[in-house]
């Protein structure tokens, strides 16, 4: 009796020493990361609460982007929504110690708990062996550079707290305790008989001893992982939480002001207290699970970027530097500040990055990969003024002409010479919808032919449309994902002005790239409009009978998901809806489409820019495309346009590179050449807009 009296206080004592150790250990460290997070820079995200709890709820209970892909998925789901319905046994384990009848109040020892229980234990076991099967038989190249060696260790702990729970209950039930019948827990029943012949002394110790091993395990478990490289398992949730609720298209504005800049001020990220407190969240919660990396166009073409690379070598850069900023801060002592770029990350790094957002498309746990490369981006091109040779004259032409091309503003609206389109002049009234040619459809003569198309097509459906001509300037999206963002900003300033001027309500945009700056970013500066993109009216026009597609167009087309249209602003379906009422139309989907659509080299002003290494992402698009056995690539965005048919070209392919809106055009007929203007209005001619 004063054995068992013993034995009954020893082991409370015991597991509160247990817990308050681990406890201790694991809030030290998370202060000291907490800490480190608050070193980067303010970023609101505590808005938009109900979207935030629908993110929990299905990205990461619902675990809705690993089901991305099916087997991995399911693997991680079954050990994730295991442990979920084992916080019921860890409960009961530790509750055991102080008695050994133990109940959960209402659902314990219940025959429905211990079969679910079984079940789910059975799940994480299934799912650690898949994981095993993945890793070490499949071997998928998204590993690579991945701390495959933990994971193991990883995986080997989660295996054993569940075969020592196992062992518990198998214990339990051949001593015949409190529990759910035996009958319901058939894996734990199965095992049993291994402990049915030995003595009530040794089942007892036996018991004691499964215990305390599953508890350990699961103490050290806690303490372990906020110091190891899966972090992830406690930083994920936070995370999501606080992920972008806006459109994946719209970037953090800087708001610059010269002339009361501070010598201190942020131009992008140069250090790692130049982050954003959001990206370095970011580097905890990596999973290295290389679902970025294998999405990524630059790394499938042979270029240096890799998003988890990047993401892990961040991570390292700030477990090594953030204590010492911590401690020396905290002391009141100066210290070294490391530039991120060349000593962390590569500057070929940076610049191979199409902000396409497949790492981010992919990602289970919603990093936000182009954020941080924009910001490294922003501080070499405003701060130290380095970019690739070839970028100078992109934002040199940004500066003086207002456009990529460098061409005049009086020519901006020489596309519409012949079709009666009218320019917006001051003082009229704002039409029913103004089109927005952006600066491919003005001046490269191959993208013209979709501004052409535009027109007639519009006139066809009735629509009241105008054009803004030479007052129209680029919206600086190129600048602004090259890095650039004073000079994105004057730009946005100065059309923003223009729009509100001219009552401007409701914009079509041929360029998604133009129309997600329109309608995503401008808002941040004082412009918010109704803006679609020319598929999304185009559907609609047709959906309501508006536009008559009567002419036949007797091809096989493949469609061509462009980024910023799709994952950037997921307008997948509008494209498609439009191109199935056109008659003698056939269609076959890319191999890589919709949410995985692959990149076609232009986004990120990639357009610009040389690809130096590798293959070049445009002929890496275009050779699916004719693999497809298609006559012609559909497009919705003049970049795709001009990447595609150079790639084409490139190939020798007979393969016709065409826009949504020429072939509505080629269906719909030219509907009189007349632009939807008054009578009165002026028309784009010769000379005209000079």
């Amino acid at each position: 009796m004063l054995g068992l009296a013993a034995t009954s206080v020893i082991g409370p004592v015991a597991l509160a020493a247990a817990l308050l150790v681990s406890f201790a250990l694991f809030a030290r460290r998370a202060r000291r990361l907490i800490g480190i997070v608050r070193l980067g820079q303010p970023v609101d995200r505590g808005d938009d609460v109900a979207r935030r709890v629908g993110l929990e709820a299905t990205v990461v209970l619902g675990q809705r982007k690993l089901f991305q892909r099916a087997l991995p998925g399911a693997m991680h789901a079954a050990i994730f929504w295991g442990f979920l319905v084992l916080l019921t046994t860890i409960l009961e384990a530790f509750g055991e110690v102080f008695t050994r009848h133990f109940t959960i109040p209402l659902i314990g020892r219940t025959a429905a708990l211990g079969l679910i229980q079984d079940l789910f234990m059975t799940l994480v076991a299934v799912g650690v062996a898949i994981a095993f099967y993945i890793r070490k038989a499949q071997r998928p190249e998204r590993f690579a550079g991945s701390h495959v060696h933990e994971a193991d260790y990883i995986l080997l702990w989660i295996l054993a707290i569940v075969l020592s729970l196992w062992a518990l209950r198998a214990d339990r039930i051949a001593m015949e305790l409190n529990g759910p019948p035996a009958a319901w827990m058939p894996v734990s029943n199965l095992l049993a008989p291994a402990f049915h012949g030995l003595s009530s002394g040794v089942q007892e110790a036996l018991g004691q001893l499964f215990l305390w091993i599953h508890l350990l395990l699961i103490l050290g478990f806690l303490t372990y992982i906020p110091y190891s490289k899966h972090l992830h398992i406690v930083a994920s949730e936070p995370n999501v939480w606080f992920s972008n609720t806006k459109a994946r298209g719209r970037l953090r504005p800087l708001k610059i002001d010269l002339e009361s800049l501070e010598e201190d001020v942020s131009l992008g990220a140069a250090t790692l207290e130049d982050l954003t407190w959001k990206e370095i969240l970011d580097t905890y919660t990596c999973t290295e699970c290389g679902r970025c990396q294998n999405a990524c166009p630059a790394w499938n073409t042979g270029k240096p970027l890799s998003p988890k690379l990047l993401i892990m070598n961040l991570r390292d850069h700030v477990f090594e530097q953030g204590p010492r900023i911590l401690d020396a801060k905290a002391a009141g002592a100066s210290y070294e500040k490391v530039d991120l770029v060349p000593a962390v990350v590569d500057d070929e790094v940076v610049w191979s990055c199409t902000t396409c957002g497949a790492c981010m498309q992919e990602c289970p746990v919603d990093i936000e990969h182009v954020d941080h490369i924009v910001d490294l981006r922003r501080n070499l091109v405003m701060a130290e003024s380095r970019f690739p040779a070839e970028a100078g004259t992109l934002l040199r032409n940004l500066e003086s002409a207002s456009n990529p091309w460098g061409q005049s503003q009086s020519s901006r609206a020489d596309w519409a010479a012949g079709l009666g389109v009218r320019v917006l002049a001051p003082g009229e009234p704002a039409p029913e919808v103004l089109y927005w040619v952006g600066c491919a459809g003005s001046f490269d003569e191959r993208a013209r032919k979709i501004s052409r198309a535009m027109a007639q097509v519009l006139a066809a459906a009735g629509i009241d449309f105008a054009i803004l001509g030479p007052k129209e300037l680029c919206t600086g999206d190129p600048a602004r994902r090259i890095g650039n963002e004073y000079l994105f900003q004057m730009l946005a300033e100065q059309n923003v002005e223009t729009l509100n001027g001219a009552g401007v309500r409701t914009i079509v945009a041929s360029c998604p790239h133009c129309f997600n700056t329109l309608k995503n970013e401008y808002p941040d500066y004082g412009g918010t409009y109704e803006v679609v993109h020319h598929t999304e009216l185009f559907s609609r026009l047709v959906r309501e009978g508006r536009l008559a597609l009567t002419g036949e167009v007797n091809e096989l087309l493949t469609y061509h998901d462009p980024c910023y249209l799709g994952r950037h602003n997921e307008v997948y379906e509008e494209p498609r809806d439009v191109l199935a009422h056109v008659p003698g139309l056939r269609t076959v989907e890319l191999p890589r489409h919709h949410e995985r659509g692959f990149c076609c080299g232009a986004g990120g002003a990639r357009m610009w820019m040389e690809e130096r290494s590798g293959k070049r992402i445009n002929i890496e698009r275009t050779d699916e495309a004719v693999a497809t056995g298609a006559q012609s690539v559909g497009v919705a965005c003049p970049y795709c346009l001009i990447m595609l048919d150079d790639g084409a070209k490139a190939r020798g392919a007979e393969l016709k590179v065409v826009d949504v809106a020429q072939v509505l055009a080629a269906s719909s007929g030219d509907g009189g050449g007349a632009g939807g203007s008054a009578a009165a209005s002026p028309t784009v001619g010769p000379g005209a807009g000079a």
